[in-house]
């Protein structure tokens, strides 16, 4: 595993970090844990409660060296808004298609064109003279001749909407992006030319259409592996905000929606940047564990 080692420092703001987090209502955060003796195992006193899961709340937050970014609350759609979604991702598709049609019929009316049908017609021609000869030797020969020419040179990603739980990528990208994140990732690159983000490839982040929007947006991301440790400091923030949370719950009622949004606001108002730096200023040592490990993800231990 090769990776390179920063150290932070007051002029150091060169990535954004953001993730999701889901909580849900009424639940406890956390390992609990009981002394037991070896035949004690399925004694009453000794095996821990199950229920039912609740219902939960995911959010959403960037953070950077002496940044804290924005804060989002994901709300169950209500009927109307999904219809609404699937219209909106309807006609966003029709329109991109024809507009993928007018580029490529402009693009087959070019030189460019013309000169890439010819390179591979003729290449074509010379590749069916070498089979006949091949034939006529009871040489059996394969060929594979590219055609783009017939291809298209553009393409663009259609929307997908999904009738999912979670969050897929057309609502990631018009509720949080386009409204939220794309101009706080501006705000930063003007800062900071070499402003890049990174996010997990969580289905909705990494999809053909939500990596299109980001290039048309003109902002970069971190180069995520498919298969890797989870370095992200916005973890450990998460983790802050949970059990301050659970702290609460031994003196608060909560068990709405709307409680548990607005405690999430408020525990967020409350994380400080010398908290987020803390987290960030760790990450070499973390890097330097995890090598020694051979990337695994005992990296934190």
């Amino acid at each position: 595993m090769e990776c390179e080692l920063w150290l932070p420092s007051k002029e150091w703001g060169n990535i954004g970090f953001t993730d999701e987090m889901s909580i849900e209502i009424g639940a406890s955060f956390g390992v609990n844990t009981v002394w037991r003796e070896k035949g004690e195992r399925w004694e009453d006193d000794c095996v821990g409660t199950k229920k039912k899961h609740g219902i939960s709340i995911m959010c959403w937050e960037a953070i950077g060296w002496n940044w804290k970014g924005p804060f989002h609350v994901w709300l169950k759609e209500s009927k109307e808004e999904k219809e609404k979604a699937v219209n909106d991702a309807r006609e966003w598709n029709e329109k991109v298609a024809k507009e993928e049609e007018e580029l490529n019929g402009a693009w087959r009316g070019t030189e460019e064109w013309r000169r890439l049908r010819e390179v591979e017609l003729e290449a074509l021609g010379a590749a069916k003279r070498l089979r006949r000869a091949a034939k006529d030797r009871w040489e059996p020969i394969k060929l594979r001749i590219v055609q783009s020419w017939r291809a298209k040179k553009y393409k663009i990603a259609r929307a997908i909407r999904k009738d999912v739980k979670g969050i897929d990528s057309w609502r990631y990208v018009t509720a949080l992006c386009s409204p939220l994140l794309w101009s706080t990732c501006q705000a930063r690159t003007t800062l900071n030319p070499q402003f890049p983000l990174m996010e997990d490839n969580a289905s909705s982040h990494n999809s053909d259409f939500t990596n299109q929007e980001w290039i048309r947006e003109g902002i970069s991301k971190v180069d995520w592996p498919p298969n890797s440790p989870d370095v992200n400091p916005i973890e450990h923030i998460w983790r802050i905000m949970q059990w301050r949370i659970l702290r609460r719950r031994g003196a608060e009622r909560i068990c709405l929606p709307g409680a548990m949004e607005l405690i999430l606001k408020e525990e967020w108002e409350k994380i400080t940047i010398e908290e987020i730096n803390h987290e960030i200023v760790k990450l070499p040592d973390i890097m330097l564990r995890c090598i020694t490990i051979d990337g695994g993800n005992k990296f934190h231990a």
